[in-house]
């Protein structure tokens, strides 16, 4: 896509103190198509339960309600079965999403259980406006 961007930073896996955390930060960053406004990058093998997502616009805010999919290998996207997904993202305020995973009947679990990943997540922002820049962090526990 002409003009558009997404940048990967991992998280080394320590806490403030050097000693080590069972939670990974994956933090994106993304700059929409100039024409198109969307933009997708994937990430490298990710292992772990995804627990939960910031989402964050940038200078030149995305457009309301912009949309963010994550799907791994096979184009599954691996949000489906949470109570929340990173659809309807908000223009200009920062928000964060915890991933629950719910029952078949479509009522989230008693006790939280958040979807597993061992693979490389394809990361879609779409519906964002032309040039529009944001970031998506996702917090891994391994």
């Amino acid at each position: 896509m002409a003009g558009s961007s997404m940048a990967f930073t991992y998280d080394g896996g320590e806490d403030g103190a050097g000693l080590p955390s069972r939670v990974r930060r994956v933090v994106i960053d993304w700059t929409s198509d100039d024409t198109t406004g969307a933009v997708s990058g994937t990430t490298r093998k990710l292992c772990g339960r995804l627990v939960k997502a910031v989402t964050d616009p940038g200078a030149t805010a995305p457009t309301a309600n912009y949309d963010i999919a994550l799907t791994d290998p096979e184009s599954v996207n691996i949000l489906t079965a949470c109570q929340s997904t990173l659809a309807d993202r908000h223009t200009s305020n920062t928000e964060e999403v915890y991933f629950l995973v719910k029952d078949a009947a479509g009522t989230p679990l008693a006790q939280p259980v958040h979807p597993i990943v061992c693979d490389a997540i394809t990361v879609a922002v779409t519906n964002a406006g032309n040039s529009k820049v944001g970031q998506l962090i996702l917090y891994v526990e391994v």
